[in-house]
């Protein structure tokens, strides 16, 4: 009998080695769940107007560029490769709609605002109680900015960067797959990638286990409060906390990124 792994490996060569189209059709067809629980992890932050379906076929378009670039014959998982792409082509069809209002934007941008220049008055990551202060928010609503700001667009990992060089790379790609990077960009991949973990490891221990569990374990928010027994709407307020103090420190190496 022969294993899946070996079926795969047969496809992969069929398809790039002999351009079949019908070993890539089984392949789209074989990482389809994934895109499907990718779309799946978006869509519970979106307005209810937005269909599952059309998520879904989003993530097909990243899931066949993934398909067409992937080099089969390198030590990588195809899904680790696959991920941060899939979900950048849901992202980018959802910003193509425009479909977050002005005024979300608008605190957004000020809620990062004050991150960052907490962070610089201070040289660490500020508490939730000084970013309420600087505010002038209750408790209450500051939750409800949380609740209002965590949208794809304004708290994902997934969003693109610059190197100085200016060729755009994806944060996830630096830190899954740096031997994608080409030789000029090694400095950049090897600056990123520490100046994220120091960053990543700064931040307070539940948030730090939110991003882990999201970002390298891939489980969504719903699974992740199953494990930290919370609610999935405390692990997403958790996740949009995180999110901008990463924002806020990062801004202080802007030598190496570009917003």
């Amino acid at each position: 009998m022969v294993s899946s792994k070996t079926d795969e490996d047969v496809l992969w060569r069929k398809y790039k080695q002999e351009k079949s189209q019908q070993a890539k059709e089984k392949l789209v067809l074989k990482y389809l769940p994934l895109v499907k629980h990718l779309a799946g992890k978006v869509i519970v932050k979106l307005p209810d107007n937005f269909k599952f379906e059309d998520l879904v076929n989003y993530g097909v378009l990243g899931l066949m560029d993934a398909l067409e670039r992937f080099d089969s014959e390198r030590n990588i998982k195809f899904s680790t490769y696959a991920v941060p792409r899939i979900r950048g082509a849901i992202y980018d069809e959802l910003r193509k709609l425009d479909w977050v209002p002005q005024s979300i934007r608008r605190k957004a941008k000020n809620l990062t605002k004050v991150y960052i220049k907490l962070e610089n008055e201070l040289n660490r990551t500020p508490t939730e109680q000084e970013v309420r202060v600087e505010l002038d928010l209750t408790k209450q609503e500051f939750k409800q900015l949380l609740s209002e700001v965590n949208i794809p667009e304004n708290i994902s990992l997934e969003r693109l960067i610059a190197p100085q060089d200016g060729n755009k790379l994806r944060l996830k790609d630096l830190i899954e797959d740096p031997e994608g990077i080409g030789p000029d960009n090694v400095f950049e991949y090897n600056q990123m990638k520490q100046i994220l973990g120091e960053t990543i490891n700064k931040l307070p221990k539940k948030e730090k286990l939110v991003i882990s569990l999201y970002y390298y374990e891939d489980l969504t928010l719903k699974e992740i409060g199953e494990v930290m027994e919370l609610s999935t709407a405390r692990i997403s307020q958790l996740h949009t906390k995180a999110i901008f103090r990463l924002r806020g420190h990062l801004s202080r190496k802007k030598e190496l990124l570009v917003g």
